[in-house]
């Protein structure tokens, strides 16, 4: 295992024990998002400071507002990391408003399509990457009506953020889309996740597709299988390697590796979540090794939407997560 890839390993561990200290009442998925997030930025939990940015939240908001709940936790964790969370948190909730003024719903989802946009995007072109957003999430919804909803809304805001053109990614969206349900994935919200995805690449649909099949079945033949609520990440890998071989086999060592750690073994979480989170780590680091110009991946100006994606795929993840959970929990 390469040593900078191990010691960010070794960091999400440790900020996973911390924040279960730290944290004593939030769920596991969202600490292990946060643990993550922190490590991926090369960062230690600051407990005090997550505390603090956690409770201005709640202090800014009403027990209603969509920014309470699970997106409390997990925004709390993304804004810990701004030098500025205060003004950040404004800005968000500015785009958050506007969003709702062009027509979209107040839905869980938004204020992290909110925070994608601020996080990404100049203040001068706020107004247009919305229009943008709202463009793509037409297009998704023309293509796939019954699937498309606020779901959706995060990487409808990834893709907005982009200079991708709207018709031609939609059309490419689609291809993709298609061309996955033919080998075997089935329709539905994951899929349409993935396709999103896949369409920030340069590639061509066959190559970039068919890549993606070859991960996910070389995973699943690892013992390392992801559900649906993790295709997003799968599409991320097939966008930052060529090598499906070398990429899978990094995957199962990561996966391996962190079984044994407390938090991290068979009653703490599933395959897939633990598949997740290893795959997440090595996305990562296969990005950070482009950004210095030691991996050469055909992205050309892709690599920016990918860096954008890689962290909302994570995000998507957990709200599904923790959702399921919820909904597992409300039902027993």
């Amino acid at each position: 295992m390469e040593i900078i890839l191990k010691q960010k390993i070794d960091l999400m561990i440790e900020n996973f024990n911390n924040l279960k200290e730290g944290f004593k009442w939030e769920g596991n998925l969202v600490k292990h998002f946060a643990a993550m997030v922190y490590a991926t930025k090369d960062r230690r939990v600051d407990i005090e400071r997550l505390q603090e940015v956690k409770k201005f939240i709640k202090d800014e908001t009403g027990w209603t507002s969509q920014f309470r709940g699970t997106n409390e936790f997990i925004l709390a964790s993304l804004l810990s990391l701004e030098e500025n969370y205060k003004l950040f948190f404004k800005d968000t909730v500015e785009i958050y408003d506007r969003m709702i003024e062009k027509g979209l719903k107040k839905r869980t989802q938004l204020p992290l399509a909110a925070y994608t946009i601020v996080k990404e995007v100049p203040k001068e072109q706020w107004d247009m990457k919305i229009d943008r957003m709202n463009d793509f999430y037409g297009k998704m919804k023309e293509n796939h009506f019954w699937l498309t909803s606020a779901d959706d809304y995060v990487f409808a805001a990834v893709l907005a953020s982009t200079d991708l053109n709207v018709a031609d990614t939609s059309q490419n969206m689609e291809y993709c889309y298609n061309y996955l349900n033919k080998e075997g994935f089935y329709k539905g919200n994951g899929l349409q996740t993935l396709s999103h995805i896949l369409a920030i690449g340069e590639e061509g649909v066959e190559e970039k597709c068919s890549k993606a099949v070859s991960i996910y079945r070389k995973l699943k033949e690892n013992d390392c299988k992801l559900q649906y609520n993790g295709l997003p990440t799968l599409g991320l890998l097939a966008l930052v390697t060529s090598d499906v071989e070398k990429i899978t086999e990094e995957i199962k060592e990561v996966y391996d590796y962190i079984y044994t750690k407390k938090g991290y073994g068979l009653w703490s979480l599933d395959k897939s979540m633990r598949t997740m989170l290893a795959s997440s780590i090595v996305s990562d680091f296969y990005v950070d090794e482009i950004k210095r110009g030691v991996l050469q991946v055909a992205l050309g100006n892709s690599i920016t939407a990918i860096i954008i994606a890689q962290q909302q795929a994570a995000v998507a993840a957990a709200c599904a997560a923790s959702a399921a959970a919820a909904s597992s929990s409300a039902n027993s």
